[in-house]
């Protein structure tokens, strides 16, 4: 006892003392909590944030939490949260039925099912009066969709029904084989189905899908990942997702996913895992239109010849890439660096090249996407300039990009700046959602003084655009105009300016030693032309 206080009384000292600091916590939440243990740690931005939902035994106490939030760097807390009932029994000795009794009662496939205690605030469990007993809560796929049951735990009661969440995730297998329609890729569908709830989404997963089935899925505002194993007959832009009078395939083609999801967002995540589905991802490919032809926060990826030959090894390798793919997206990597671990834990099937991405190399599904309703939003994605230091009186060529990064075709204006001054504008600019198209501008430089210059570029925001972050880019580097063979910039013409020139004459724009900076007059080759407006200015300075 005599050691503890006098530890403790050194460790007040200390605090005291200007200038000196105790070590930090290896977890901060000690000095809060006694039982920190039972905290699960996340790490959000520039902050760790500690959470605790109550249980009571194996039951989940709806609502009640413990949130900490702590700075990442210094560990000063930075909120807390906390809601917690006081009126719950003191043990669950009364339930009297069992999980397998109560998934019995339900209608459909159970999917899974957790014991409750509901709160009085409860959103998703709307039973008036609310239940004092605790509750199995059984999540079932039924004809008629997902079905949440309400069943008292202690008298066996059916109490009533549950708000089912929306499906965010689909994954479907198709026949395997045909005359009869039968077989199913129970694992890789299974296996999708099981990793997108891991990942948070709501996922439902059906062999052999309905037209009806998968169009509610591609016209929809909830689902964010969509996965499909199925032939594809060789090609690109089909596969055989169903059975037609239980003989022939049904298809789902790339048309008719364009049409379908016309007036909704692009899918964030698509899998396809249908033989040749991702060799070609071109416009009217299954990619393509997954994507609405994007590549901003949305990927595809999936297989590519994957009967053929040279992916027989991968083949047999196929469910562990796709099981490894999903567990890196799981811990929140980026999907192409999850893609590009899988292949590397799986080489045979990225020396085949078997497996392919296409779209946002920056892109994430954990935590949780969302697809974003249809919404207007233009953008400048690329601002490039031919050189970076050009003569006064001599022009520069500038070539922007623009993009619709929105659901509807839109039409819209274009100018660019040199700092405060429009170099040049052209109007009446029309995209169709996911397109993109760049424009050439000629900058003279006549009318401007010598100096450095910011190079932007800007659209008009179009009607109902809220996302205008992204209408205005700089160029990456300013432009220096200077006397008209100052090559390097240093507001003067000497010796290594000709040097400069003369280093890489007849090179031509195309070539690897052409300097798009010794090319005075931007004719595409640097040439004696060149050599003489230098030389004509030689000793000039500013």
């Amino acid at each position: 006892m005599k050691k503890s206080i006098i530890v403790l009384t050194v460790v007040l000292i200390f605090s005291l003392i200007p200038g000196i600091s105790l070590p930090m916590y290896d977890n901060p939440l000690k000095r809060y909590e006694i039982n920190y243990e039972r905290f699960e740690e996340i790490e959000i931005g520039d902050r760790i944030v500690y959470f605790y939902q109550r249980k009571m035994g194996e039951a989940i106490v709806e609502k009640d939490f413990i949130v900490y939030q702590f700075d990442k760097d210094n560990e000063e807390l930075l909120a807390k949260k906390t809601h917690w009932r006081d009126d719950l029994p003191r043990d669950l000795s009364q339930i009297m039925v069992a999980k397998e009794q109560a998934e019995s009662m339900v209608e459909g496939e159970v999917q899974c099912s957790k014991l409750y205690i509901i709160s009085p605030e409860s959103d998703v469990y709307p039973i008036n009066p609310t239940p004092r007993n605790p509750c199995w809560i059984v999540r079932s796929i039924s004809n008629s969709g997902l079905i949440v049951t309400i069943i008292d735990a202690v008298d066996g009661e059916i109490l009533g029904y549950g708000i089912p969440p929306p499906y965010t995730a689909f994954s479907l297998s198709g026949p395997q084989f045909f005359e009869p329609c039968y077989g199913v890729w129970s694992d890789w569908y299974k296996n999708a189905e099981f990793w997108f709830n891991e990942m948070g989404y709501s996922a439902e997963a059906v062999y052999w899908p309905t037209e009806e089935k998968i169009r509610s899925h591609i016209q929809s505002n909830e689902t964010a990942m969509f996965y499909e194993i199925a032939h594809s007959g060789g090609k690109s832009t089909q596969f055989k997702s169903g059975c037609s009078n239980g003989t022939g395939p049904e298809y789902t083609y790339a048309t008719e996913i364009e049409a379908w999801i016309a007036d909704y967002p692009k899918m964030p995540f698509t899998f396809l895992a249908s033989c040749f589905a991702m060799c070609n991802t071109s416009d009217g490919t299954l990619s393509y239109e997954f994507r609405k032809g994007s590549t901003k926060d949305t990927v595809t990826v999936g297989y590519c010849n994957m009967s053929g030959e040279q992916c027989f090894l991968c083949w047999q390798y196929s469910i562990e890439w796709q099981d490894t793919l999903f567990n890196y997206m799981n811990q929140s990597y980026t999907v192409k660096n999850a893609f590009d671990q899988a292949n590397a834990d799986y080489p045979v099937c990225a020396t085949a090249n078997c497996m392919r991405f296409e779209g946002d190399e920056t892109f994430k599904v954990v935590p949780m996407v969302k697809r974003v309703p249809n919404a207007h939003d233009v953008a400048v994605t690329n601002v490039a300039c031919s050189k970076t230091v050009v003569g006064k009186g001599f022009a520069l060529g500038l070539n922007v990009c623009v993009a619709n990064e929105g659901s509807y075709p839109e039409t819209f204006n274009l100018t660019t700046h040199a700092n405060t001054t429009v170099i040049d504008a052209v109007t009446d600019i029309t995209l169709t959602s996911g397109a993109t198209t760049t424009i050439s501008f000629t900058w003279n430089t006549t009318d401007f003084v010598k100096g450095n210059y910011t190079i932007w570029a800007y659209v008009t925001p179009v009607p109902s655009e809220n996302d205008t972050a992204d209408n205005i880019l700089l160029a990456n580097e300013k432009i220096c105009v200077s006397i008209p063979g100052d090559v390097d910039g240093d507001k003067d013409v000497d010796i290594y300016d000709v040097v400069k020139i003369t280093g890489v004459y007849l090179s031509e724009n195309g070539d690897s030693e052409y300097k798009p900076n010794s090319d005075i007059n931007d004719d595409g080759i640097i040439d004696i032309y060149d050599v003489v407006i230098c030389t004509s200015h030689y000793r000039q300075s500013y």
